[in-house]
């Protein structure tokens, strides 16, 4: 439950994808994430922020609208991604 009033705190979140290094299996320290939706970048900032001082690693966010997301699905589809969230609903 706890997770569900995150994803309601960032806004329309329509689906999330770890991208980058830890997609590919590699511990940068940098965690890459795509997420489309409509989404509420200041509450998205703030739980970054958060999340990274009690992980202790750097978050690094890319978000796209649905339409953009699926004008770029092509290029995406060439790189790793590993889903981590969608909207069943």
């Amino acid at each position: 439950k706890v997770g569900e009033g995150i994803i309601r705190r960032l806004g329309n979140l329509e689906r999330a994808y770890l991208i980058g290094d830890y997609a590919d299996g590699k511990d940068s320290g940098i965690i890459d994430l795509l997420l489309v939706g409509d989404l509420d970048h200041y509450q998205l900032n703030d739980l970054s922020g958060k999340t990274e001082r009690y992980i202790k690693r750097k978050i690094r966010t890319l978000v796209f609208s649905q339409e953009k997301y699926k004008k770029m699905l092509p290029e995406l589809n060439r790189r790793a991604k590993v889903p981590i969230w969608e909207n069943k609903t």
